[in-house]
């Protein structure tokens, strides 16, 4: 006689939830209720972390956006050995026309960092080295490239993780800073 054991369905049920829950993640993919690409920033509308980093050009001088304040900045996360950097290299030199750009390169060499300006150009006032990833982690980088949009009094209004594409800049980010005007 055989014995009925519930334990037996604890996988189904578990395979169960798991498969909805994905079809509910998918369903918000395709529905276009969900972007996968951008991750949530908790410094949003917060105070932009203002991290001592070297200059590339004078290792003896430090970056400070605390010398920015006052007018709106993008700070840019790069780095030479990241392709999608290079891929936003010419939307940046375009937008350095309308807006000041701090460049950060992440995790990158200074002989690097160098060769990859003078090949896709320097749309940069200024670009500090994070060559531990530690200023990453206090502005919550998940990768590069990176950008956000700090505000006059020194807030970050917006975030995009990814490359700045055409795209991205018409329908994201000149709305952004259109309001901050």
């Amino acid at each position: 006689m055989s014995r009925f054991r519930p334990s037996f369905f604890i996988p189904l049920i578990a395979f169960l939830g798991l498969a909805i829950i994905g079809g509910m993640a998918l369903q918000s993919t395709l529905s276009g209720n969900r972007n996968p690409s951008q991750l949530p920033s908790v410094l949003i509308g917060k105070a932009a972390p203002d991290v001592a980093l070297p200059l590339l050009q004078d290792r003896q001088a430090e970056l400070a956006l605390g010398n920015f304040q006052g007018q709106p900045l993008l700070v840019n996360f790069f780095a030479s050995w990241c392709a999608p950097c290079r891929a936003e290299a010419p939307a940046l030199e375009q937008l350095s026309e309308q807006i000041t750009i701090i460049g950060i390169a992440y995790k990158d060499r200074r002989s690097d960092t160098t060769e990859f300006l003078q090949q896709y150009g320097n749309p940069f006032t200024a670009i500090g080295m994070d060559i531990d990833g530690r200023a990453g982690i206090v502005w919550g980088v998940y990768g590069v490239p990176e950008t956000y949009l700090i505000d006059t009094a020194g807030r970050i209004q917006w975030r995009h993780a990814g490359p700045l594409t055409r795209d991205v800049i018409t329908t994201q980010l000149l709305p952004q800073m259109a309001e901050m005007q």
